[in-house]
Parts: structure tokens; C-alpha cells; sequence
């Protein structure tokens, strides 16, 4: 194990489960909050999922995410997902120094970074598919139901960081920029109502359903990964279809801008196999513009708990300018945005 250079820790999580001896271990490089561990075995190719506490704070939550993966797969949903092999004591994961691990077979095929009309489409089928079956489901996390628009912790989260920023004597580039920005933030926010009279159902949804969380084989949408949010909240299910239309409908020139013709047409695509009401559609745009601004918090949180990240993450063009742009831009055209969508 030494020899492969595997940290102690994760050693210690590979020993519960007999996938026979290891010949490789690689961190994978996409991942944000939690990280994966690649692993080539005797027995064939896993992932070992170390879980961050940013999204499932006990053992409860975990629990509730490896049902749900189990749910879907006995639903029939038809694509591969991530499925926990049980350890030899027969339990689906292990704490190890405060982490829990679990661990699945890898799923084959690649990532696509940019997608073109036809995998838009794909995309909408298996969102629609997916949301059908959860929809059917007594899935029940047990979280109170969320603000639609996440208003009241994305507000705490900018204004206790902008009171720390201005207790400092000098202030360096990034808080600077941060300054700027999260004032512009704070007004759309603050803007933000309570949502429509007529509240949405809410269910526990995916809510990242983006290029670097899909499976391709052949041109063909294979799999799904990355279920850890379906712990945390409840959302409507146009949650998921507003973050896809943020990060998968981007206009080609100009990145915090979105493509409103791809936006129409990945929406008449899922509402052939999954019917939504003008509510339900009305309520996108401004989910769009809340979910930049989560994202502009989310790279603050990153800034002060893991710079690097924070660095990598704005060497990538993903910083806190872009995601003020994008709310800025998505914020003053819900209007133009609305109409598109519900022609």
C-alpha cells in the first residue's frame, strides 16, 4: 500500500471491503466538495467516495442517499448510477478519522465538457425519467422544506463575510472584488419575494445535473453520478432544469450570458416526456438567478476555507466575477428569458 503511495487513511477504508489487492489509486481530478478515490484492483475498477460534511453532516444523510441510488435502481431507472458494494461486516460504508467512505464499481465512459443539441436532448429525456420516478416515490429525507431561492442563508453567508472583510485594516484583490460584487448581490437578493402563492411540490432532487456529473458511451447518455445533494433539501423539480439551463445553455461567446434558444428547446424536449405547468416554467428564470448567486457564495466559502480551490477554480474562469455577471445578466432579463420558455 506504501508503495502506491495510498494515504494511511484510505488505506484503512479499503481493508473493509475485499476487492482483492490493489495495484492503483489515483485521486481524481474533478470534484469540488468530496473526492474520489480511483481504484484498479485484482477484481476489477472502483471508486472509493470519501464524503465531505459539507453536504451530509452524519451518518443519517449518507444513509439516505445510498437508499435513494438503491431506489432508482430498483425503479428501473435506465441508466448506471453509482450503486455501495457492502464491506465484509455487511455495512454500506466506513468512518475512518471522522470521514465516511463508501464505495462503488467504476462506471465506463467519458465526460463531455460541451453539449451539442443531441445530448441536450438525451439529457431532458433522462431528467424527465428521473424526475418521474421520484415523483412517484415516498423518498422523504426528512428536511423541512427549503426557501425556493435559498434567500436567507445565501444573505447570511455574503453579509457575514462582507463584516469580516471590513474589520480588516487592507483588504487584498479578491475581497476587494468581493466587495464590489456581493453589493450588486445583496440588491437581487433582497428583491427576491417568497416565491409564487401557489407553492410547488418539493422533493429531494439531484440539483447538479451538469456535463461533469454525466456518463457518455458511444454518443449515447450512459450514467449518472454525483447524488450527494438529494440529502440536504427539497426543491421543485424545475430546480434541476434551471441548474442544467445555467451550465449546460451557455451562450458560446459571451459565458455568463444564456443561449435562450438552447434553453427553449432543452425545455420542449423534457416536456415531451414530463409535462409541466406555466407556474412550474415561471419559476425558472429566477431559480437561474438564484443559483449564480449560490454559486458566488459557494466561491466566497471556498476563498476562506480552501484558497487553492479557490484559485484553481478562477484559473478555470469559474471566480466570483463571472457568477456576478451571470445573476446580473440572468436577474435583468427574466422577463425576455420567461416569455422564451413559455411560448
Amino acid at each position: 500500500m506504501t508503495r502506491l503511495q495510498i494515504p494511511s487513511e484510505v488505506g484503512d477504508a479499503i481493508s473493509a471491503w475485499d476487492i482483492g489487492q490493489v495495484s492503483a489509486c489515483a485521486l481524481a481530478k474533478q470534484g469540488v466538495v468530496n473526492r474520489n478515490f480511483i481504484l484498479r484492483t485484482t477484481q476489477g475498477k472502483y471508486v472509493l467516495r470519501q464524503v465531505s460534511h459539507t453536504h451530509h453532516r452524519n451518518p443519517r444523510d449518507l444513509k439516505f442517499e445510498l437508499s435513494y441510488l438503491d431506489y432508482l435502481k430498483q425503479a428501473g431507472f435506465p441508466y448506471e448510477i453509482p450503486a455501495a458494494i457492502a464491506t465484509t461486516k455487511g455495512g454500506l460504508f466506513v468512518t475512518v478519522q471522522g470521514q465516511y467512505y463508501w464505495l462503488y464499481k467504476f462506471i465506463e465512459g467519458s465526460v463531455v465538457e460541451k453539449l451539442d443539441e443531441s445530448r441536450l436532448a438525451q439529457l431532458a429525456k433522462m431528467m424527465a425519467e428521473y424526475h418521474l420516478l421520484i415523483e412517484r416515490s415516498a423518498l422523504n429525507n426528512g428536511k423541512p422544506a427549503s426557501d425556493l431561492y435559498n434567500r436567507t442563508v445565501t444573505l447570511t453567508e455574503i453579509e457575514e463575510y462582507r463584516t469580516e472583510i471590513l474589520r480588516k485594516d487592507k483588504i487584498n484583490r479578491n475581497e476587494r472584488t468581493f466587495l464590489e460584487e456581493s453589493a450588486k448581490m445583496i440588491l437581487i437578493l433582497r428583491g427576491f419575494d417568497g416565491g409564487p402563492h401557489q407553492k410547488p411540490r418539493l422533493y429531494p432532487i439531484h440539483r447538479d445535473l451538469i456535463s461533469e456529473n454525466l456518463i457518455w458511451k458511444k454518443g449515447k447518455l450512459a450514467g449518472v453520478i454525483d447524488f450527494e445533494h438529494v440529502s440536504g433539501t427539497n426543491d421543485p423539480v424545475v430546480k434541476d432544469i434551471a441548474v442544467t439551463m445555467q451550465y449546460c445553455c451557455r451562450d458560446r461567446r459571451v459565458t455568463h450570458q444564456l443561449d435562450i434558444d438552447s434553453a427553449k428547446q432543452f425545455l420542449q424536449s423534457y416536456t415531451e416526456y414530463h409535462p409541466l405547468s406555466n407556474g412550474d416554467i415561471a419559476l425558472i428564470p429566477d431559480l437561474m438567478t438564484a443559483g449564480f448567486l449560490d454559486d458566488f457564495a459557494f466561491v466566497l466559502w471556498m476563498l476562506r476555507n480552501d484558497p487553492d480551490r479557490a484559485k484553481r477554480s478562477e484559473a478555470d474562469g469559474y471566480g466570483p466575477t463571472l457568477f456576478s455577471k451571470a445573476a446580473l445578466w440572468s436577474h435583468r432579463n427574466r422577463e425576455r428569458i420567461s416569455q422564451a420558455l413559455l411560448k
